[in-house]
């Protein structure tokens, strides 16, 4: 290795993301974690802060739209779910977006481009094609299973995703198959970290019950879901069982949620906490997770080996989620809060062995080496481009 090799400084790398879910967040924070030390990590929002009116509030509304009108959401997924019409639709827009967005890319300049959001993939590639860019471009696919259309677009350098299934979407939209690889959802060292306490010393560190078993629910980073009424009938039932435990409901960024769940009164020990950044010790704290079928969340999930029972879902883009965990045995869908609530007491019974069957699998499934294999991969996309 020559001494220019060794001076020369790391490479600078972007992400493109959004806040439109908790997912793309945290996709940003596990790959720049994963970078950090071999490369200038920075992060962008083309989305949120260069299109104008209305693009630039299609963040904004993606919670409330998933949680108060998922009907209205599935169908205008649905709507554009198919390559043709998704860049029809964007090609359409390019015209409104290229020069803010041409200038806000032509500002980074980065040595390789990194995307963790659909709606930043074709329309940054074809803005960089035009002003004569070489810096290869990464897309790192956030939905596992059942990914839109969207995030596929040809002449990306490398197509990251979780799954064959999503591997298969990837080929039938045309990217070429050397540059689909499947390697995981990017997930934060914390979540791989070997632990050292039992769930008894995590849950005193955390302020609960040491010996009381833990059922965690969440909503992702928005708080999406019916948490408010699951958690009334889990209690409830519990509170007449010889199942003990406590529950502890995470509610993200919904602060009215927080402030509900905080104003009532419950029948067994509840703790509501806002949004968390030591989700991985919450988790490990848990013996089961009652959730909605975030990918991030489950995939978190998989890696510390708790089951999950998934209570809800994001029509379209999550529906696979549900599939995936059943299928491999790492938890259950189920809808109905009555029978949520059966359920968690049967599985906290004395002796009744499912979640620690279930927690056997979900580790099974984990892969939680994925950030920094992709970013081993992205950085070797590099190196050979820099020596071609």
């Amino acid at each position: 290795m020559s001494q220019e090799t060794l001076d020369s400084p790391p490479p600078r790398i972007c992400i493109l993301t959004a806040d439109s879910g908790g997912g793309h967040r945290a996709a940003t924070r596990s790959l720049t974690e994963a970078l950090t030390g071999r490369a200038r990590v920075s992060a962008l929002s083309l989305l949120d802060d260069h299109t104008p009116f209305p693009i630039n509030t299609l963040s904004e509304v993606y919670g409330p739209s998933v949680n108060f009108a998922p009907n209205v959401y599935h169908i205008l997924y649905q709507a554009i779910a198919s390559r043709r019409r998704i860049v029809a639709l964007e090609r359409a827009a390019y015209p409104l977006v290229h020069r803010r967005i041409a200038k806000a890319l032509a500002d980074e300049q980065p040595d390789l481009w990194i995307s963790v959001h659909p709606l930043q993939v074709d329309v940054p590639i074809w803005n960089l094609r035009q002003m004569g860019s070489r810096a290869p471009f990464v897309t790192v696919v956030t939905d596992p299973v059942t990914p839109h259309p969207a995030w596929f677009c040809p002449d990306t350098d490398l197509c990251v995703v979780a799954t064959e299934a999503a591997r298969e979407v990837a080929l039938a939209c045309g990217v070429p198959p050397q540059r689909v690889q499947v390697i995981g959802l990017p997930i934060r060292r914390a979540f791989e970290e070997p632990r050292t306490e039992t769930k008894a010393e995590t849950r005193s560190r955390l302020g609960l019950a040491p010996d009381c078993p833990l059922v965690l629910m969440t909503g992702g980073g928005a708080g999406i879901g019916r948490m408010l009424p699951i958690a009334r009938a889990v209690t409830a039932r519990l509170a007449h069982s010889a199942a003990r435990a406590q529950i502890v409901i995470i509610a993200g960024r919904n602060q009215t949620l927080l402030e509900q769940v905080r104003s009532q009164r419950w029948p067994i020990p509840l703790t509501a906490v806002g949004y968390v950044e030591n989700m991985a010790d919450w988790l490990a704290a848990a013996n089961l997770l009652i959730s909605k079928a975030g990918p991030g969340t489950l995939a978190e999930a998989a890696c510390l080996g708790i089951p999950v029972l998934i209570t809800d879902y994001v029509p379209g883009q999550e529906a696979g989620n549900i599939a995936w965990v059943e299928q491999h045995g790492a938890g259950v869908y189920e809808a109905d809060p009555g029978r949520i609530a059966a359920l968690v007491e049967e599985w906290l019974q004395p002796g009744h062995t499912a979640l620690a069957a279930m927690a056997a699998q979900a580790r099974a499934i984990a892969r939680p080496q994925a950030a920094a294999k992709i970013a081993d991969a992205a950085l070797a996309l590099l190196r050979e481009r820099t020596v071609a």
